[in-house]
Parts: structure tokens; sequence; C-alpha cells
């Protein structure tokens, strides 16, 4: 034997058997391989994966007497297997996630999410799979409601009361737990600029003391709450000083407001404490003349807003003796200029009436003053309003007023206009009735008289007396309130005309225009 394996070809033989081998030994494992791959991408062709979202928890447990914390709402669940089963399970949709607590003592325990109605043909994967829940008695507690809402969102000018809350208490119902955490049950309002009592239905919520909400039930879940809101003003007198030095020669002798009282706005506590507005400034700084000036009313301390804003002070001056020789000179050389049919126009209408002017529709003006002033003026230079602000239905009389310029003096072929007001038919707000009452309360009959002096500036001027005298006068009702309008004309004339301009005020933007005394 030993003789042939020392043999050179038998060793050949032999090395030759096992390359054979060999090579059928790989090839073999190849094979099996390729067709393991074969089977796996024919059964991965008929499986699938799934992933089901949104999945609800659902609970198992004494609901009478004990309350879970800690079960998530919903849970992911992922199906794996037989594409047609997970089909048929997600079509079907009678899946169900749930935890099982039954069985369960007080406390805290590790519970496992499981799940039913799912074919066993399936791999199921649920997250979370593991939650921890605590199991605690049912407790409920009455507690007060309190109203929750913010003074300062009702509407400029009015205040919010004491709210009532119907009914007053509620049952709080949760674990003891978070009933003992319960600092705060609310009823909460949003006041959204009111201006009159709110009524209305609240939702109840339980807060610990870091007005947090806790997950706890309320019954009943709402409640009734009135808050009343009420106006806050109160009108108080003012007064005014002078401010500033007057031009040359010139002496101020009087600053008479033509508005007594303005009316405040603010916090209760605050109003208390104001009884008048005084040392408003007027400046008079350079005048040379009488005239009017507007003054804004400052607010107080502690006050939100005043009305009017802005008042009218008359400032009356005295000149020294060379100063009026030279004013009076200066009017004997002054040349005079006619100007036809000036149209007339009104002010101060309300949205509560109609108004129609009757006569005049125009008026003729003869105006005087210095030659190279009446070479500029033009008829766009002139106007001439009525201002129906203080009227109430009816026909009423009330004085032309003229605009033009400081330097010249004017006098009107008619000094009047007859004016037609008619109430709209509208339904009055709680406001306008309150402000209705307020001024049918408080008017006061003032006669309207014709200007019989001589024009300039704002005032109607000087026409024959006659042109007016037999015309019957109209009462104007003047409501408090009044002086919410500030009031622009000039006094020049005699008393009558100082009354007639205090019930003809202008608009706003209407040029004071006053001659010197």
């Amino acid at each position: 034997m030993d003789k042939l394996m020392n043999r050179s070809w038998v060793m050949k033989i032999i090395a030759l058997l096992l390359a054979f081998m060999l090579y059928l030994s790989v090839n073999l494992d190849d094979g099996a391989s390729s067709s393991n791959k074969i089977l796996n991408r024919s059964s991965s062709a008929n499986t699938g994966v799934e992933t089901l979202t949104d999945v609800p928890v659902q609970v198992s447990y004494n609901e009478k007497n004990r309350i879970v914390r800690g079960v998530p709402d919903t849970v992911i669940m992922t199906l794996e297997g037989p594409k047609n089963i997970l089909a048929q399970t997600k079509l079907q949709k009678d899946y169900q996630a749930y935890i099982d607590l039954d069985n369960l003592s007080l406390g805290q325990h590790r519970v496992k999410v499981q799940y039913r109605n799912i074919s066993d043909n399936l791999n199921v994967v649920v997250k979370p799979d593991i939650v921890n829940v605590t199991i605690e008695e049912r407790d409920s507690k009455q507690f007060s409601v309190e109203a929750s809402y913010d003074k300062n969102k009702v509407k400029n000018g009015y205040e919010a009361g004491e709210a009532t809350v119907s009914p007053r208490a509620v049952t709080v119902t949760g674990a003891s737990s978070q009933l003992d955490q319960v600092a705060y049950v609310k009823a909460i309002i949003d006041l959204d600029n009111a201006s009159n009592t709110v009524t209305k239905q609240a939702t109840v919520v339980a807060l610990d003391k870091n007005l947090n909400k806790l997950n706890v039930t309320v019954q009943p879940e709402t409640v009734n709450v009135t808050i009343p809101v009420r106006n806050i003003s109160k009108k108080v007198p003012i007064d005014v000083i002078q401010e500033g030095t007057p031009g040359d020669g010139v002496n101020i002798t009087k600053l008479e407001p033509k508005t007594d009282t303005v009316k405040i706005i603010g916090p209760s506590d605050s109003l208390e404490k104001i009884d008048k507005i005084d040392n408003i400034p007027v400046d008079v700084t350079g005048i040379t003349k009488s005239k009017d000036i507007k003054v804004n009313v400052p607010v107080p301390d502690g006050i939100d807003s005043v009305s009017p804003k802005q008042i009218t002070v008359h400032v009356e001056v005295d000149k020294q003796d060379d100063e009026k020789d030279a004013e009076e000179t200066d009017a004997s050389a002054a040349e005079t200029k006619s100007f036809k049919n000036l149209p007339v126009s009104l002010t101060g209408q309300s949205s509560k009436y109609t108004y129609e002017l009757l006569s005049p529709t125009s008026v003729d003006a003869d105006v005087k003053g210095p030659k190279s002033d009446l070479d500029k003026l033009t008829k766009s230079g002139i106007s001439l309003s009525a201002n129906v602000g203080n009227l109430s239905a009816g026909e009423h009389t009330v004085p032309i007023i003229i605009n033009s310029p400081d330097s010249v003096t004017s006098t009107l072929s008619t000094k009047q206009a007859k004016v037609r007001v008619t109430a709209k038919k509208q339904s009055g707000t709680n406001d306008e009735q309150t402000d209705d009452k307020e001024t049918s309360g408080s008017t006061s009959d003032k006669e309207t008289k014709p200007d019989t002096g001589t024009g300039s500036g704002t005032n109607p001027g000087t026409g024959n007396s006659g042109d007016s005298a037999d015309k019957p006068s109209e009462e104007t009702d003047t409501p408090e309130d009044n002086t919410d309008t500030p009031t622009d004309s000039t006094e020049t004339g005699d008393d009558s005309s100082n009354q007639s301009d205090e019930n003809s005020t202008p608009v706003d933007g209407q040029t004071d225009n006053t001659p010197g005394n």
C-alpha cells in the first residue's frame, strides 16, 4: 500500500477526486441559495405592511367609583401579513385597542395595551404598548362660581359693576387629587366694548393656583352671568387765565368763555375728586383787537376724556386813545364793495333731522374796508351760513353768519333765514333715548333776535332794523350737552346780537374774523 501511495500518478488521481468533490459542494450550496431567494421573492410579493394611526383606546374599569389617569386617547398599530387579510382588516375597521383595569387596585400600574378583532395571520406592533396609569377614587365637591371679566373692555366713558352669577354654585367631579388642586372655578365673560348691561351664558372651568385648567367635569357646564354697565361722566365748571402779552398799547379787559361747563369722563373715584377745571390758559400774545380765541381744554389726571375738547373764549381789549384815533381815521378812509347773490349754507345738522332752507337761498352783502383789501377780495372769499345745530322739529328763524377777512366789515341785505326742521323716522338706541331725556329735561328757551349792530368778521352785518323787526322770533331748545359743539361766532354787537350768536354756533372749520372795537 505504501508503495502504491508513493507513486506520483496515484497522488494525482486522489487530488483530482478531491477537487471534483469540492466543486460539487460549492455548486450545490449556490443552487440552494438561489432557490431560497426565489422562494422568498415569491413570498414577499404576497405580503404587505399597514400602519393604523389614531386608533382609540378603550378602557375597562369601574367608572362609577373610580377615576383613571394616564391612559392615552389613541395609539398607533402596525400590521404585517398577507395583503388580502390586511385589506379586509382595514376595510372592516372592527379592530380595537384596549386596556383592562377591572381587576387592578387603587394606585399606579404599568399595563399592556392589547388589541382584538385582528387576524392571527397578521403580526401586530402597538405603540405605545405599555402605559403607566393611576387609579383613584372618584369624588365630587361643590364650589362657588366667580365671574371673570376685564373691566377695562367696556366702552370709553362707561364702567362695569359687580357681576351676578346664576346658579351661584356648581358640582365638580374628578379624582381626589385633582379636586384638592382646585383653586378657582370661573365663568369667563368678554365685555367687548359694552355700553349696556351684559347678560350672557358662560362656560365654567376649574383652575389650579397657576390658572391651569384641570381635567375634571363640572355640572352644570354653563351659568348665566349679568354685569351692569353704566355711564360715568360729570359736568364741571371751567375757568380761564391770561397767558402772554398783548400788542403795544392794548389792555385785556375781559376773558369770557362761551362755554360754562364741560363733561369729564373717567373712573368714579377720579370723578369724585374733580369739581372744577381752572387755570385754562388763553394765549393773548400780540392781540390788538377784541376777538374770539379757541382754547384746548386740558384733561385732568385720572380722567379719560373731556367734552368738548376745545372751547371758544371772547377776549375784550381796550386801546390807548391814539390807537383808537388811528383806527377811526382808517375807517373813514375805507371804501365799499358790493357782492350779489351770495349762497347761504346750513351747518351743524343732526342725523336725527332733515333740514330745508326756506328763505333766503342767497343774500347780497356790502363789504367795507381798505381799498387794497377790497381789490383782493372776491366772491369766493366770503361765505354765509346758518347754524341749525340746536334746532328741534318745526320752522325756525336763525341768524345768517358771514365769514369774511378781519380787515373788512360787512352789511347783509337780509340778516336771518327761515329753516324747516323735520324729525327722521328711526328706532333710537339706548344712548339716544338717554340723550333725548337729558335734552328735554334741561332745555332753556332762548329768543333769537335779529342783529341790529354793524356786522363784521363772523357776525351778520347791519341792515335796516325794519327788515326783521316785525318777524316773530323762534324758540329753540338748547340741550345741556350743547357744550359738546365749539362756539366759533364773534360777539361785537349789542346784548341782543350776543344772544343770537350763542344760539348760532358755526361748525368747526369756519374762520373767526372780528373787527376791532
